[in-house]
């Protein structure tokens, strides 16, 4: 039996209703969308930067979403699932989402806290004979591995693992009594009506092992999941083709199978406190602090950063060659971006495991229309992206003269990250 999820029918009837009547697509004015004509401007020009970022950087196809005081405010695809048979990206395609796997691996580890069947300071090799092989009987902590921060020293040291990472999933099954894979289901998936998500690429291969989830509906649901996956590429030079799929399989690391909309409902049963309490989930978006008391940029399963007095809290996924993916939160502000791609192209130029998602050009025109006009009350031109580095920089330089004191720093840092990456696949690409 699963662990019980508190409210759950009330979050997914919330998560639901919430998604009713959604915008789709820069068609529908501000007046339709029952916005503001302030946002509904917005929402067109995040909209043409994506499709800016998404040609520049040659990714196939993106789908996004912006949930706003709740409500899913905006949701959008762009480009193709699937170059070959002209399959256009919607916000009903899925991905292969990667890292952002990790967070959901973070929920289900702080309901296990919250039960008091997990203490995340006790060591990994408690709850990981394979972990233990590997890394020994050292003070290596549950913690320190949801932290990022297992390597020498232990707690201190702050290093990216999403290997390591995957060992959590041991945790899960051992503290649980349930397999991870099982529990992200019955925990999560089921409870917030993820209906389109997957849990694993494979796990209609072995229908037996999952029994315990895997009925008629379910296996339904997972086929037709499947069904809308989008084809990855990777950038060859100058032009994109086909890939692989990633490893097939789940862990606390990545696998998960989803859309934009049903990640919004995740991000509205977050903000409704269904999942794990107000209280729990503050503990996971507090940064790990290292000996001396440095904060890293790294919580309990979530990046936690500030930027312009505003916190963010996100993630990033990156699986080289095929896909990527971006959820970055402003809890305070009640604001949501997701962002869901079939090429690496979304985070391989921005080394984003360093912990700053401002680097990120998606993100930083999101937070630029989004938060930055919002606070200097005033409107903030969108620079051009597909323009060499030189013309971009004299561009800014330029609309910075109209902003009273924007200069569009992380724009053109940005850039730059861009235009080195596209450069090196050029030239990395065969003769």
């Amino acid at each position: 039996m699963a662990l019980p999820v508190t409210r759950r029918d009330v979050t997914a009837a919330l998560a639901l209703s919430c998604l009713s009547g959604v915008v789709r697509g820069h068609a529908v004015s501000a007046q339709e969308r029952g916005a503001s004509p302030a946002i509904g401007d917005r929402v067109n020009r995040l909209e043409r930067q994506l499709e800016d970022l998404r040609g520049t950087l040659k990714i196939p196809g993106i789908s996004a979403a912006v949930v706003k005081d709740q409500k899913l405010l905006w949701v959008k695809g762009f480009g193709s699932a699937d170059v070959e048979n002209t399959t256009a990206a919607t916000p009903e395609t899925n991905y292969r989402i990667a890292s952002l796997t990790k967070p959901f691996a973070s929920t289900l580890l702080m309901q296990l806290v919250e039960r008091g069947k997990l203490d995340l300071d006790e060591p990994m090799a408690k709850y990981s004979p394979e972990f233990r092989q590997r890394f020994g009987r050292g003070p290596i902590t549950v913690r320190h591995v949801l932290t990022h921060t297992s390597h020498d020293p232990s707690g201190d040291t702050y290093w990216y693992d999403g290997y390591r990472f995957s060992f959590l999933s041991d945790v899960v099954a051992r503290a649980s009594g349930h397999p991870f894979r099982e529990l992200l289901v019955k925990n999560i998936l089921d409870a917030i009506g993820m209906a389109d998500s997957v849990p694993g690429q494979d796990v209609l291969d072995d229908r037996a092992k999952w029994s315990a989830f895997l009925d008629a509906d379910h296996a339904r649901r997972y086929e037709a999941g499947l069904g809308k996956l989008a084809k990855p590429y990777r950038l060859d030079g100058a032009g994109t083709v086909r890939s692989i799929y990633p490893p097939r399989g789940i862990s606390a690391a990545a696998g998960l199978v989803s859309n934009v909309i049903d990640l919004a409902k995740y991000d509205l049963a977050i903000d409704a406190h269904t999942l794990v309490r107000a209280e729990t989930q503050g503990r996971a978006w507090t940064p790990a602090t290292t000996f001396d008391g440095r904060k890293l940029p790294y919580g309990l399963g979530w990046f936690v950063q500030s930027h312009e007095g505003a916190r963010l809290v996100w993630h990033y996924g990156y699986w080289p060659e095929s896909f990527s993916s971006l959820y970055l939160k402003l809890p305070e502000r009640k604001l949501a971006l997701l962002l869901l791609a079939n090429s690496d192209g979304l985070s391989a130029p921005f080394s984003l495991g360093g912990g700053d998602v401002t680097r990120s050009a998606f993100a930083g025109s999101f937070l630029r229309i989004f938060v930055r006009e919002e606070s200097l009350g005033r409107a903030l031109p969108d620079p051009r992206w597909s323009q060499a580095n030189d013309r971009f920089n004299a561009e800014v330089e330029q609309i910075a003269t109209q902003t009273g004191g924007y200069r569009y720093d992380a724009e053109k840092a940005s850039h730059e990250l861009l235009t080195r990456w596209l450069d090196d696949r050029r030239r990395a690409a065969p003769r």
